[in-house]
């Protein structure tokens, strides 16, 4: 009989008053590996749009695409009341 493959997805840490050591919420400073974003279309003209700002916040505060991104994402959460983590 093969042994089965211990799993560490359920393993949770727990303090002597039986509460959880970790918290379920990733915190700012975690870092977790990135990945891209699948089937996500983008009109042209936005783009376009954001190509040129990408190119002017370079030559100003040396901001790639991504920054830019990240910053983008940030103000969503933070519009909707979740923490500014990405």
């Amino acid at each position: 009989m093969a042994k089965k493959k211990a799993s560490l997805s359920t393993f949770q840490v727990k303090k002597p008053d039986g509460e959880p050591a970790v918290s379920e919420t990733p915190t700012p400073d975690v870092k977790a590996p990135k990945r891209k974003l699948k089937g996500f279309y983008i009109r042209p003209e936005a783009i376009a749009q954001f190509d040129l700002l990408v190119a002017e916040q370079k030559s100003v505060t040396g901001k790639r695409g991504t920054h830019l991104i990240a910053e983008a994402l940030n103000l969503l959460f933070e519009r909707y009341g979740k923490p500014p983590i990405a």
